[in-house]
């Protein structure tokens, strides 16, 4: 990692710009400057993070629950760029670049953080309360338990380890640098074990944050996938005990990666984990392809083109790619979700980064 705090005078003055405050600058100005750059390329990171969950999201949405074979039967070709989507199995209609439950949950959760400036559990189950989320068939059941009672809503979350959890954890990684490792643990556990209380759900969770976290501060790659496994092996202490930790496969994806050397990833990388419903299989696949490929737009299409749980994969996936690489993101995909859904994600995006600390 490098910091404004531990570059040396001449390496700062070779960082800025040919005429920038005179000739020769001073080390406050020279300084001054460098913080004012990271600063916006912070915000820049932030905002493809929160664009790349939506477009994963929605784009995802078009293949979710089909087999890889089935992609290609249903559209007559692997899919490049959004689509009408053909969903035989749902019992909803989809639109065209429609979000679904995962970017409702996670811009619920980031609005929330927004107007209270902290993650604040009851708030965010007041704002779950308020309209029924498209997508989440567990909406009617929470709303029972809620008015039931705390007892109520643990027994509703107990045994919960889809995806749910981890797919809606960017925003607590927008708001935490990730040398505040236990506050972004304690994030997460306020955010999501209201409706997920398992562990597998809930250290899977962690380790996006994490990840999330450290990509938008600007760490290497390997750096940032580092720090997902520490933040996945703390969250093991959060939830019921369902026995099914991630950070073991997070790493066993990692190792194949590194020592992949065909040209179809995110093909491959499924023979060995599964990108399916259940977080802890689902996570690991999602940063091992982030890993893989360095750039957000190949990793968005790989799960989309691998089906399964292609919308929260493809959105987990992406996010943390798109705050790692944010030029690879298209932005006429972001513009096509946004007029869709009538959403503005670097507004949401900007207001995130400026609560990070």
């Amino acid at each position: 990692m490098v910091s404004v705090q531990n570059l040396g005078i001449p390496s700062l003055r070779a960082a800025i710009p040919q005429g920038f405050v005179g000739s020769n600058p001073t080390p406050r100005t020279t300084i001054g400057w460098l913080k004012s750059m990271v600063a916006s390329l912070v915000k820049e990171r932030a905002i493809a993070c929160i664009q790349a969950v939506a477009v994963g999201d929605a784009m995802g949405k078009m293949t979710e629950g089909y087999l890889p074979e089935e992609v290609l039967q249903n559209y007559g070709e692997y899919l490049q760029s959004f689509h009408q989507p053909i969903q035989p199995k749902s019992k909803l209609t989809w639109g065209y670049a429609e979000v679904t439950d995962d970017t409702t949950f996670t811009l619920l959760i980031a609005e929330s953080i927004i107007e209270k400036r902290v993650v604040a559990r009851q708030h965010i189950i007041q704002r779950i309360l308020k309209k029924k989320i498209k997508g989440w068939p567990g909406w009617d059941d929470f709303s029972e338990a809620v008015q039931l009672g705390e007892a109520k809503i643990e027994d509703f979350a107990r045994s919960r380890n889809r995806n749910g959890a981890p797919m809606r954890v960017s925003p607590i990684g927008i708001i935490n640098r990730p040398e505040n490792l236990e506050k972004i643990i304690q994030d997460v556990d306020l955010a999501c074990s209201m409706t997920h209380g398992t562990m597998s759900a809930l250290s899977a969770a962690c380790a996006m944050a994490g990840a999330i976290s450290a990509a938008v501060e600007g760490w290497e790659k390997e750096q940032v996938f580092q720090h997902a496994v520490k933040a996945a092996r703390q969250g093991e202490y959060l939830g019921n005990n369902d026995a099914r930790p991630p950070a073991d496969r997070m790493l066993f994806g990692m190792d194949f990666v590194k020592s992949y050397k065909g040209s179809q990833l995110a093909k491959d990388l499924s023979g060995v984990l599964n990108p399916g419903f259940l977080a802890y299989e689902a996570v690991p696949y999602a940063l091992s392809l982030a890993y893989g490929i360095p750039n957000a737009k190949q990793v968005i299409l790989g799960p989309v083109n691998q089906g399964g749980d292609a919308d929260s994969v493809a959105s987990m996936a992406g996010s943390v790619a798109a705050a790692l690489y944010p030029d690879t993101l298209p932005q006429e995909w972001v513009k096509e979700v946004e007029k869709t859904n009538n959403l503005n994600l670097s507004k949401i995006g900007a207001r995130l980064v400026k609560l990070r600390a």
